[in-house]
Formats: structure tokens, sequence, C-alpha cells
């Protein structure tokens, strides 16, 4: 898509737009403090949010507009929604956009009396007569913005940044955990605390999070200047979630479901994502004409079983391998197989590229026979439970990919349609990019995995020592062509017909508002062709 140098003085003047108050006459206090939202567009539809800041429970009307222009005299769609004290007043209108604005930039916002929010910016997805002349297509991809771990710069980068179309959030977008407990110190420093200071539970909980979480301007200025399409990871449930329990849930914080369906609620009412009646199958796909198809993937809760503990294996240090490798190969659900046949149903031979947006790591990656010479104070207590593993080449994540190899080649065999298949990743915290292979050796695509916004990455436990952990990391894993745990940021994908220019971009720190974009790391994914070597 051609760049609109215009719009980096737009996005700046709509940032400076003051958000009116307005008393009304039965005394409500009205504001869109919380910005405003767009997502899952569609080559005809898009959805439109925001969030109603009110002190009574009763019913409001909220009034709608969009425009070609950002002063609104060019108003071509409005109307309003209804919302209350039960959907949290937040608002969700899917838009439907004329078809001569199809894949243009345009401008969205709210309106209560005089009062209006924000203006966003958004577009549709070009349709197939359209894309067939687009020279190429921007995406941005990110994931693990906790908030009490630092500032979200890179969200601001990706606000800033004028050729990205459409932003993914590949999940961990909320965190769960009370105060002080991940990361353990800092927050109070940065003026990072979190809302409410509790773990986080109950629907109230959830939703007063997200509140938090979307307090933050630069959050605020990367929803109202991009489309997004999100899926969720394990943090927007609790830690390394499966489909009847988690890690981070214990019996003391009720009913597992309840919680579960707590987050839900609280998640689409906060997210702009389009609703399906069954709200626990996230999956979707979109469609860029022929050049690309996206299909969205849920890989963290409705079908996964629970991830092997590798600590029932262990034994004075030692690991049963044979156990292990046994119980890792036997039959263990993590798309499930109504996901996996729509999948095979969606994968079309008539795309240029197929992209899985997805939480997950999904080649193999080995620990690092490295290790091994690493005095115990210089790792993590984690590692130091599975040293034994160091250079074993059995996996140590069974929260990945790893952890349901046979739900990997499944996968694999249900994407053979694709001309060439591209797997987004994000949840490790790193940045890595790998060749895929089956277990037959076979070229399956390309691994893309994005960098934390704000978590704790790979620096934040090995230190100084950081290039040589990512050096091991190579070494170990055939297929694994590079890997960086020094930095934070985002990704940027250039899709073109040939080819995906990959753009690793990275901000200085994120503990502090004062910080310097740093010079984009950039790799070329050729054509339904495997990686060389990037040394």
């Amino acid at each position: 898509m051609k760049k609109r140098s215009f719009l980096k003085s737009i996005i700046l003047l709509i940032g400076s737009l003051p958000l009116k108050l307005f008393s009304y006459e039965d005394h409500e206090i009205i504001s869109f403090s919380h910005g405003v939202a767009s997502g899952d567009p569609t080559d005809s539809h898009i959805i439109l949010w925001t969030k109603i800041s009110k002190i009574s429970k009763n019913e409001i009307v909220i009034k709608w507009q969009i425009s070609t222009d950002i002063d609104f005299k060019d108003i071509v769609v409005s109307g309003s929604e209804k919302t209350n004290f039960d959907d949290n007043f937040t608002i969700k209108v899917d838009a439907e956009i004329p078809r001569e604005l199809n894949g243009k930039k345009i401008f969205y916002r709210f309106s209560y009396g005089e009062t209006h929010s924000r203006v966003g910016i958004t577009s549709t997805l070009p349709s197939s007569d359209i894309a067939s002349d687009i020279d190429k297509y921007n995406i941005a991809f990110c994931s693990c913005s906790n908030y009490p771990a630092g500032f979200f710069n890179s969200y601001k980068e990706i606000a800033k940044n004028d050729d990205i179309d459409l932003v993914l959030h590949l999940g961990d977008y909320i965190y769960e955990y009370g105060e002080n407990v991940y990361p353990a110190e800092g927050s109070e420093q940065m003026g990072r605390i979190v809302d409410p200071k509790h773990e986080i539970v109950s629907l109230d909980d959830y939703r007063r999070r997200y509140a938090l979480y979307r307090s933050d301007d630069d959050l605020q200025d990367l929803h109202a200047s991009k489309p997004m399409i999100v899926v969720w990871d394990d943090h927007e449930f609790t830690n390394n979630t499966w489909k009847n329990g988690a890690q981070n849930h214990s019996k003391n914080e009720g009913k597992f479901e309840d919680r579960v369906l707590n987050a839900i609620k609280a998640y689409y009412e906060w997210m702009p994502i389009r609703e399906n009646n069954d709200k626990s199958k996230i999956w979707r796909d979109f469609k860029v004409g022929n050049l690309f198809q996206l299909l969205m993937l849920d890989t963290r809760y409705l079908y996964r079983d629970k991830q092997l503990n590798i600590n029932t294996y262990m034994n004075d240090g030692i690991v049963n391998k044979e156990q292990y490798r046994n119980d890792l190969n036997k039959e263990r659900s993590l798309l499930g197989s109504e996901q996996q046949e729509w999948i095979k149903d969606k994968v079309s031979k008539n795309f240029r590229w197929s992209i899985f947006g997805q939480q997950l790591l999904i080649g193999p990656k080995y620990l690092p026979k490295l290790f091994r010479d690493f005095e115990s104070g210089e790792l993590p207590n984690y590692i130091k439970n599975i040293i034994d593993l160091a250079g074993a080449k059995l996996p140590y994540n069974t929260d990945q990919w790893d952890g349901y190899p046979n739900e990997r080649e499944q996968f694999y065999r249900n994407i053979e349609a694709s001309q060439s298949s591209v797997i987004l990743a994000g949840d490790s915290h790193d940045s890595w990019l790998s060749n895929l292979y089956d277990n037959g050796d076979n070229f399956v695509g390309i691994e893309i995995g994005a960098p934390s916004v704000t978590s704790p990455n790979s620096i934040d436990t090995f230190g100084e020592k950081i290039s040589i952990v990512e050096d091991a990391f190579i070494q170990e894993n055939r297929d694994l062509k590079w890997s960086n745990g020094k930095n934070k940021g985002y990704v940027q994908l250039t899709i073109s017909n040939e080819k995906i220019d990959a753009k690793y971009h990275y901000v200085s720190t994120v503990k502090s508002k004062k910080y310097e974009a740093l010079q984009p790391i950039e790799f070329t994914i050729d054509h339904n062709q495997p990686l060389k070597s990037l040394n």
C-alpha cells in the first residue's frame, strides 16, 4: 500500500485533541477517557470501539460517525448504539464502509451530546480487485506488554510508523499478576503500579486491569492510529492456561471455569474484536486480495491439554529421558480437531502467502549444552532445575509447540496447500527467525518470533553473557537462523508477491519515557524458500 506521508501530521494533531467533559441533565458525567480503537477489518466492515466513563447505571445511547476528512465535513456513515452497566459501558460497532473507500484511510469518532471522543484513523482491507494493484502491504506484530515492567515505547513507535497498515497483537496484552510479582521491583519508581493491586480473578478485576492499560497514552495512540487484529494468550487468563486449569490458578481463587468466563467477557468488552456466538472460539481469517491470507489461531485455551511437567521426570537432577520422550510423543491436543479441520479448509493456493498469527514458538528449541559450563549462580532457577536437558536434544519448554509434537505435525500437514507459509509467534519475549521442517525434513515455512513490548527477556536473565547465549541457541538448533534476546520492540512485515521484508524494530529502553529508536535489523524472506545462513 502506498505510503501516505500526511498521516504523520494528522496523528500528531489527533493526539492533541481534547477529551471534552459534558454534564448532562441527570447529572451523569460523560467522557471518552479510554480512547477509541478499531479492529478485525474485512474488505467491507470494520469494528469501531470506545468506552464511556460515567457514574450512573442508566442505559446510554452513543452516536458514531465515519468521515473521509478529519474535520468531519464529509460524513459517509453514521449511527448510534446503546450501552449499559452490564457491558461495562463499552461500545462496539461493526460498521459497513462504502465500497469506494475500500482500503483507504478513514476517520471515525463517537459522541454524546456535545461531547466527542478523540478521532481515530482506520481502514478496511483491500479487496481482490484493488489488492491486485498493491505494491506491498505492511503489518506490524507484537506481544507481551507487561504494564509494570516498563513503558510502552514500542507502541508509540508503531503509532508513528506511517508505513504500517495493520497491527497484530499476538497475546499477553495484559498480565494478571498483583503488584511486585512480575516483575518484582521497579514499577513504583516508574509510576507503573497495577490496578487492582491484587491478582485479578473476578470480572471487576479484569475490567479494572484493562482500564489501567487503556489509560496509557501510547497504547491509546496506537489504537487510534491503526486497525488491530488480536488473539489472547495465557495472561489474558492466567499464566500457562490450558483448557481445564492453569499453573497460576489455585483452589482458593475459586472455580477455574468462572475465572475463564470473567476473563473472556472482559476481553470482548475491551478489545476491538468481532464477536461470535461462541466467544471461546477466537480463531478467524482475513485476506488481502490474493496477496495473502491471515489465519489467527488459538493455541492457548479451548482445546489445549495440560502441559507436561518436566519435574515429574526428575530424580536427583537427572531426567528420565526415555519416559519423557515417550510421553511427549503421545497424542495430546493443542489446536484441537475442530480448529485443525478449519485450518485445513481455509488454507488455499489462491494466495501468494499464508500467514498464521498465533501465540507460541513452533520450531524446535533445545537447551544449549553451553549452560553446563555456567556457574550455578549465573542460571535462573528454571534452567538449574532442568540442566540435565542441556545438549540432550529434548524440548525444555513444554508450554510451547515443543510440548505437542504430534499436533505440530498434523498442523504442518494441514497447511500443505499453502504456496508459502509464515508462522508468527509471540509469548517468548525474545526475537527468533527459523526455518521449519516436518519430521520428514520437508521444508514447511518460516517462523518469525516477536520480542516483548516490555516483559523481561533473556538480557534481563543473562546480562552481559547474552551474546554467547544467543550464539549457543543457534548452534544447538539447526533450524534457528537468528535470535535476539537483548532488545524489546516489534516486528514489521512488508509483504509483496515475491518476498517479505522483515524488520525488527527495537527501542533503547523501556524503563524511561526518554528512549531512542534503534536501527532496525532487516531480513528478506523469499517466496517458498528457506532462509539461508544469516551469520
